[in-house]
């Protein structure tokens, strides 16, 4: 049989998908430097993305079929402005938050959803018509082109997106290079698209050349604007770092988040002399992230060793050049994740101190666990001080903040036989399994260590009626913050809306009503499509903050996750397309698979704990995206492989997509925790295998 002749729709559908995934990612990066870095953004990034696609892919089946007929123009014209679409959606998002928002304030929940919808709509909405569309325009040529090959084309370009991108581009380009990279394989395709050249689509192509290269040229002229004077600016394979200097003090922003300044020293006083004061003689330090004059105060005990765990290692060249840390001798930067660090490590400390920032994302919560506490105990050495922070508490203690000190110190002390509470410029957690004295400038003057801060502070505030009504604010019946049921994760949610009197029930109703609307639209095997998406997203979800919780936030692996995730759909989509036997149950058997593995991967949760291969990650990723990708053909058949059939089945993907990740992202992982998210999502695919086996197949 002669193969239908697409005049190089395909190679068009390859390479938007290779442009779409990087765009993708650049732009989750550039909502990260806005928005804190916080995973809660990060849903909703991608319920927008795939929303927006699912209408795209719907209005292409509906609307657009009758309006704009296939032409390979046309879709040259529409692919030209995906381009300029990816451009100026990131200098939207780069620049319209401070213009619409004001500057420097807390955004609400509500607000923030918007904010991210209006600034992805038009590119991710394009992106959704033009994959249907491009199987008009093959069908526009040969009557009987399989929709599934247009499907496969799309997933081979996403698995090539992803692996290039993580892989390469991450580590040398900027995200305006990366835009520029990513797009001339597309436009070089829209040259062989046969009959596609006309006036209109070369003036669209030259005008897409020229947004990407301003992009390109201008990159550090397109940053937000800051306060202070921006010395230094870089692109690291771990976020954005930018260095300000704002009247004689610097700073280093990462991902739009200060982490440090050169001058703080009354925080540093405290985090250095509450827990050192109690040890006699501290030789061995670790500390865990810094703030600014940390080093100058730990100098006073003269260690013989100091190690700084620091991830990023252009981070640690940016605090070393500016002066952010000072080195002292015995000082060591380890650039390497803590948590990882600590697995591999024999050396004892005398105490290991953290001063990350409060625990309201899934990346730093893991260091606010009792995994990471009992990691921390087993590196001590005998009379070894462990101490952290959460931002300070006033006289007042609202219900949400006094549950999250509470979770933090029966955590602690279910690992701990000491935990302290000490207010100042941060409410630290003094631990250790000898008794912990609060007359802190007392035992600073017996080690003869002068401090300016601490000796006032102590004569002023720091009372001991007000160090007994902290600790006496502690609830004894308030769970743990686990790994596996990151509590803190719920509480951040909850108090985000709680700080801006916001409540998720308005949304959550509207989310209900219209997926109840959605699915009065489509048939059992669109249905079991979306079951399949959404199972898909939120298995990658489960898999990603597994791997953040076991092995520490590697930007590169959780690349490589969301490649592997993408990888096993376009062999299944071919498994699936060649399969001749009962489509129906061949659909059945894809979601007992689908229930299998999520009961499976459960169980080795419940089971490791503590550690898990990488490669068994890996394994489950590809195995689910595989039996997900064997899916999409069989119902496509099942729903008829039409031209309306194909859209209806692409938007059932990406809307279950769409639900997916939110369901996953802001309640079952939060509320319930890893290993319950995941028995949620078996059961999700048992109601789709009771669907699937009611599906009548035609002969």
């Amino acid at each position: 049989m002669k193969r239908p002749d697409d005049g190089g729709v395909r190679r068009v559908v390859v390479s938007t998908g290779i442009a779409s995934v990087a765009v993708q990612l650049v732009c989750v990066r550039e909502y990260l430097a806005q928005f804190q870095g916080n995973e809660i953004v990060i849903a909703l990034i991608f319920f927008c993305w795939l929303v927006f696609g699912g209408l795209g892919t719907s209005a292409a089946k509906g609307f657009g079929s009758r309006v704009v007929q296939p032409s390979p123009t046309t879709l040259a014209i529409f692919s030209c402005l995906l381009v300029i679409f990816s451009v100026c959606q990131v200098v939207a998002i780069r620049w319209l938050r401070d213009l619409v928002f004001i500057h420097g304030r807390s955004v609400g929940f509500y607000p923030t959803l918007v904010y991210v919808a209006v600034t992805l709509f038009p590119y991710a909405l394009l992106l959704g018509f033009v994959l249907p569309y491009s199987l008009s325009v093959a069908r526009y040529r040969s009557a009987r082109y399989p929709g599934n090959w247009i499907y496969m084309a799309d997933n081979a370009g996403d698995v090539a997106g992803a692996a290039i991108f993580s892989f390469a581009l991450v580590h040398w380009l900027t995200p305006f290079q990366v835009l520029l990279v990513v797009h001339l394989p597309l436009l070089a395709c829209l040259l062989g698209l046969e009959s596609a050249v006309s006036r209109w689509s070369a003036s669209a192509g030259a005008l897409a050349i020229a947004a990407l290269v301003t992009g390109a040229v201008f990159e550090d002229r397109l940053l937000p604007v800051r306060e202070g004077r921006r010395i230094h600016y870089a692109e690291s394979r771990y976020g954005r770092i930018e260095v300000l200097d704002s009247a004689g003090e610097v700073s280093i922003f990462s991902d739009g988040v200060p982490s440090l300044f050169s001058q703080d020293p009354a925080l540093a006083e405290e985090i250095v002399h509450f827990p050192l004061s109690q040890v006699n003689r501290p030789r061995r330090l670790l500390l865990v992230s810094a703030v600014g004059g940390m080093m100058a105060e730990v100098a006073k005990y003269r260690p013989e060793r100091v190690d700084y765990v620091e991830m990023d290692p252009l981070a640690a060249q940016l605090q070393l050049r500016y002066d952010l840390l000072t080195p002292i001798p015995g000082l060591t930067v380890i650039n390497q994740d803590a948590r990882a660090y600590l697995a591999r490590a024999s050396t004892r400390y005398d105490a290991i101190l953290v001063s990350l920032p409060e625990p309201e994302t899934f990346q730093v919560n893991r260091f606010y666990t009792a995994g990471f506490f009992a990691l921390a105990k087993a590196h001590l050495a005998p009379g070894g001080v462990f101490c952290f922070g959460i931002d300070p508490v006033a006289n007042y203690i609202s219900d949400i903040r006094r549950q999250k000190l509470s979770s933090l110190a029966n955590t602690a002390g279910a690992v701990f036989s000491h935990v302290t509470l000490m207010p100042g410029q941060r409410l630290l957690f003094v631990c250790r399994d000898r008794p912990i004295r609060t007359d802190i400038p007392v035992l600073l003057e017996q080690k003869g260590i002068d401090t300016r801060h601490i000796r006032r502070y102590f004569a002023g505030d720091l009372t001991g009626q007000r160090i007994r009504q902290i600790n006496d604010a502690v609830d004894p019946g308030t769970g743990q913050n686990l790994d596996l049921s990151p509590r803190l994760m719920r509480l951040a949610f909850v108090g985000w809306l709680a700080r801006h009197g916001e409540s998720s029930r308005w949304f959550a109703l509207a989310l209900a009503v219209g997926a109840l609307a959605y699915l009065t639209r489509i048939n059992r095997p669109q249905w079991v499509l979306l079951t399949t998406g959404c199972v898909n997203i939120g298995a990658e979800m489960v898999t990603i903050f597994t791997f953040q919780t076991l092995y520490g936030y590697v930007y590169l692996q959780i690349g490589v996750l969301v490649t592997v995730f993408l990888a096993g759909l376009l062999p299944g989509a071919w498994a699936g397309g060649r399969f001749c036997g009962s489509r129906r149950r061949a659909l059945m058997i894809g979601d007992l698979l689908l229930m299998v593995l999520m009961v499976l991967f459960a169980v080795m949760l419940a089971a490791a704990r503590q550690g898990m291969p990488a490669a068994v990650l890996y394994g489950f990723g590809l195995a689910v995206s595989f039996c997900c990708g064997f899916q999409f053909p069989l119902a496509l058949t099942l729903s008829g492989d039409t031209g309306a059939a194909a859209a209806q089945s692409f938007s059932a993907d990406l809307v279950g997509a769409a639900i997916g990740v939110l369901l996953v992202s802001l309640v079952l992982i939060p509320f319930i925790g890893l290993l319950w998210a995941t028995l949620s999502l078996a059961g999700l695919k048992l109601i789709s295998l009771l669907v699937s086996g009611s599906i009548h197949e035609m002969h």
